[in-house]
């Protein structure tokens, strides 16, 4: 839904950009006294500007700053995106959660548009309706319009088969040229064009530019037809015309549909009226050619050109292979090595390039987490090296993703990488995978602006940066120096003693002989009070943190409830049990085995919550089970 609205944005901002240029080119032609007919056709090219999302490919030179470069691609990609995305195809199925959990500030956005344009339409109907039955009784007279007692002005009414409708007082040289006046906007085709651009306004109703280009449509279509009715009469005949144009101002709106004689800026139109003077050929040609070249300027789609490619750097026996190029369907023979230890930086791990990317978003902080690899929607995304699918599925802010297990290296350090964003999965839990194998296909689902493949990188649940560790292209790529590379292993090294410091003071329970915390330490606890109502342990965590597995075991249950929201049961085998209760959303569903430490959702406060936070039970042989002092309460 955020790309859809994000696409539509860009498409009436593009459409808004043609109106100012139309309005700025109109000003300097009615100057030069061009005919209206010639700015009618300027206004129905914006009007298409603004429903069209394509248009004329212009190629543009690639700006040399890499911020205005990427601003650039983003733009682009957004165009790219379709208005109408079809639902995303994955492969394991998600957890069902109800309706009101997959609600987005999106959705509210797309909401309110609905609203303003259903009004706007309603009222446009309305208006129309009521017109038709008040003027119902006129009749057919001798010169094919329809008069009675009814009509008190003259006007057009009708989309397909409009009819001219005309007071029974207008009589004599008025008459014939109010009425020349209506039949130029039938022939025209103005009855079916007016309402077509009210319809584009309608759609683009909080663009105020819209609005602007739809007014002067509508002025530059009355004066086309003034003009026609005056073309060629003498100055009495004119005077006698604008008299009627007095006459029957019509106060108030104009109604979609209808076309009222009189209507809009009335001393305008006689101004331009006694004033207006047909252009020699010369000035006609002139003012046909901007216009021409105008319109022609408002169906321009400009595009950056792609970034150059940038030649790998010669392999050599002290650094990394280059990047594999897999095959669009088939999985390279040759596999990723199995990943080293960090504290020789020549021997750091690499993963193949998951996808054929145009640009990077770098890895900033962990707000962001990772790497966006920016390509074109359905791009093929590969696993990064051998591993087992811990998830392939559904996340409110991820989109559609899969996250792999590589295993660990020879120090002991568990590697793992995650791809978001897909527009589908390839894969499920439990599959195998190997280095360059199609695991899904870039798209933007969930939280992202764009086509891309979020990629993040983990070792022992510590986050590093991708650029480190993948055979990126040219100066994407960074080369791991000994000083980040002690960094990044005294962290994980740490992470890994803390992990095993933590499970060696756990508790054995039927079987079970290791627990991890179920939230990411240290998290704030309320005490284990089955006596009073509170048979297990309340972890105060911050709303969207992980929640993970304590243990390995059978999801038995992953469903909502009103006093416990959406929760998660896990069965360890032996009569153990574990719940999480209260999370904002799930990534498990029921019958799904899960391995320890396995991200099964998030916190949240749904059901009968007082705050965000995750509340944990255990139960053996169905009966509470006291598991503090344990590992889950270890710092």
């Amino acid at each position: 839904m955020r790309s859809t609205v994000f696409a539509f944005l860009l498409l009436s901002a593009r459409g808004g950009a043609a109106a100012l240029a139309a309005w700025a080119v109109c000003k300097l032609l009615r100057r030069a006294h061009a005919p209206s007919r010639l700015l009618c056709w300027l206004w129905l090219a914006v009007g298409l500007r603004f429903v069209l999302p394509w248009g004329i490919p212009l190629s543009l030179p690639r700006p040399q700053n890499t911020q205005l470069a990427a601003a650039a691609d983003t733009v682009q990609e957004l165009g790219e995106l379709p208005l109408v995305a079809p639902p995303p195809a994955v492969s394991a199925p998600a957890a069902a959660l109800p309706w009101y959990a997959r609600l987005t500030p999106w959705h509210a956005l797309a909401a309110v548009w609905a609203v303003g344009v259903a009004v706007l339409a309603v009222r446009g109907i309305v208006g129309y309706i009521k017109l038709k039955c008040h003027v119902a009784l006129a009749c057919k007279t001798s010169d094919g319009c329809y008069s009675g007692a009814c009509v008190t002005a003259p006007f057009t009414l009708g989309i397909l088969r409009p009819r001219v409708y005309l007071p029974d007082d207008l009589q004599g040289t008025a008459r014939q040229a109010v009425l020349l006046h209506e039949q130029t906007h039938i022939r025209r085709r103005d009855p079916l064009t007016k309402p077509l651009f009210y319809a584009v306004a309608c759609l683009h109703w909080f663009n105020p530019l819209v609005w602007l280009a739809f007014c002067t449509f509508e002025r530059d279509m009355e004066a086309a037809c003034d003009e026609a009715a005056v073309r060629g009469r003498p100055l009495p005949e004119r005077n006698a015309y604008c008299e009627s144009l007095l006459h029957f101002a019509v106060q108030g709106r104009s109604i979609p549909g209808s076309l009222a004689f009189g209507q809009g800026s009335v001393k305008e139109r006689i101004v331009h009226l006694l004033h207006y003077r047909r252009l020699g050929a010369g000035a006609l040609a002139v003012c046909a050619a901007v216009v021409g070249l105008s319109v022609t300027a408002c169906m321009v789609r400009p595009q950056v050109e792609d970034a150059p490619a940038t030649a790998a750097p010669p392999a050599t026996a002290e650094t990394a292979e280059p990047t594999p190029t897999p095959a669009p369907t088939s999985v390279p023979a040759v596999a990723a090595a199995a990943l080293p230890t960090l504290d020789n930086a020549a021997n750091s791990p690499r993963f193949i390039c998951p996808v054929k990317y145009k640009y990077i978003s770098r890895f900033a902080t962990n707000g962001h987490r990772g790497d966006d690899l920016c390509a074109a929607e359905g791009t093929e995304i590969y696993a990064a090296a051998d591993g087992v699918v811990l998830a392939a599925q559904e996340h409110y802010s991820w989109g559609n993703f899969v996250e792999i297990d590589h295993g660990a290296d020879a120090n002991g350090l568990r590697w793992s990488t995650l791809y978001a964003h897909m527009q589908s999965c390839a894969v499920q839990v439990g599959q195998t995978v190997t280095a360059g194998q199609v695991i899904g296909y870039v798209g933007s689902t969930g939280n992202a602006t764009g086509n891309a493949c979020h990629f993040e990188m983990q070792v022992n649940g510590t986050l590093v940066e991708p650029r480190y560790f993948t055979a990126y292209g040219g100066s994407d790529a960074a080369e791991l120096t000994q000083e980040k590379a002690d960094e990044i292993l005294a962290e994980a090294v740490r992470r890994a003693a803390s992990d095993q410091v933590t499970a060696a003071d756990g508790a054995a329970l039927s079987g079970v002989d290791l627990f991890t915390l179920p939230v990411a330490p240290p998290p704030q606890v309320s005490g284990y009070d089955p006596e009073n109502g509170h048979p297990g342990i309340d972890f105060a965590a911050e709303e969207g943190a992980e929640v993970y597995a304590v243990a390995g075991g059978i999801v038995t249950a992953a469903d909502y409830d009103v006093e416990k929201g959406n929760y998660v049961v896990l069965d360890h085998g032996g009569g153990l049990e574990t719940e999480y209760q209260h999370m904002k959303s799930l990534l498990v569903s029921a019958g799904q085995s899960v391995v320890q430490g396995q991200v099964l959702g998030y916190v949240g406060s749904t059901g009968n919550s007082t705050g965000p936070h995750l509340h944990f039970e255990a139960r053996q042989d169905g009966a509470p089970a006291d598991l503090t002092g344990t590992a889950l309460l270890a710092e």
